[in-house]
């Protein structure tokens, strides 16, 4: 995937294991995933905030990461409004009423765009590593906004999600489609239970490729050299 003329690179957490630490960025994550580092929006995940502070991860990508107490930030790419969120709720609260969730609402008021994507390191919904109902007040936010799509890691498989609403129902109206691609290469990890509304799943590592059009996206599941597994799609935004 790197260097195929990509707009951005949206990084889900934990891109440097194991803790986080800034020498571990400069020697194993700048070579390989450096080499887009411009055009690359992170989110941190779990393991960065094992360094204090993520201070490995807030040095490395410096303005890209954005603010170091927050973590959070929004952007546009194309027509598209893209929010990248903080999921390590300990640290920075997601709770209703927090200095997130309302500029998360805010931000959402604000910015008008048809077709709206939110990615954070925690997933709501999960068949493997369990989902959190931490994030829950994101993901009500998002959902009374009309946002479109949110993507998450942490667990470390393949999993996408009919459209659902908070309560986890099918809502092929209004519903959030969520998709898990914690697949970027420490280890893999098993399912329990598919979860419900769980219509896609796989132990393979790869990335996401998505196309991003003015009122609709088309996904993309690329596995590693040699993997066969792929997912893909075409969904109208709200």
């Amino acid at each position: 995937m790197v260097g195929k003329g990509l707009s951005a690179v949206l990084a889900i957490g934990d891109e440097q294991y194991e803790h986080g630490e800034l020498s571990n960025f400069n020697a194993y994550y700048d070579p390989t995933w450096g080499r887009v580092k411009s055009i690359t929006h992170p989110v941190p995940g779990n393991h960065e905030y094992e360094t204090s502070g993520a201070s490995g991860y807030y040095t490395y990508f410096g303005s890209l990461a954005g603010d170091a107490s927050k973590g959070y930030y929004s952007f546009n790419i194309g027509a598209w409004h893209i929010v990248a969120l903080n999921s390590n709720c300990s640290v920075v609260s997601c709770s209703i009423g927090s200095t997130q969730e309302k500029w998360l609402k805010s931000d959402l008021a604000t910015h008008t765009n048809k077709c709206t994507l939110a990615y954070f390191h925690h997933p709501r919904w999960s068949s493997g590593t369990p989902g959190t109902s931490v994030v829950g007040p994101f993901i009500a936010d998002l959902y009374n906004a009309g946002a479109d799509l949110v993507l998450a890691g942490h667990a470390h498989h393949y999993e996408r999600f009919a459209p659902q609403n908070p309560s986890g129902q099918v809502d092929n109206t209004k519903g959030l489609g969520e998709i898990v691609v914690g697949t970027g290469g420490r280890s893999l990890s098993g399912f329990g239970t598919p979860a419900p509304n769980s219509l896609k799943r796989s132990m393979t590592f790869g990335v996401i490729q998505l196309t991003l059009r003015s009122s609709s996206f088309v996904f993309k599941f690329v596995p590693e050299a040699g993997a066969s597994f792929t997912d893909s799609g075409t969904v109208n935004c709200h």
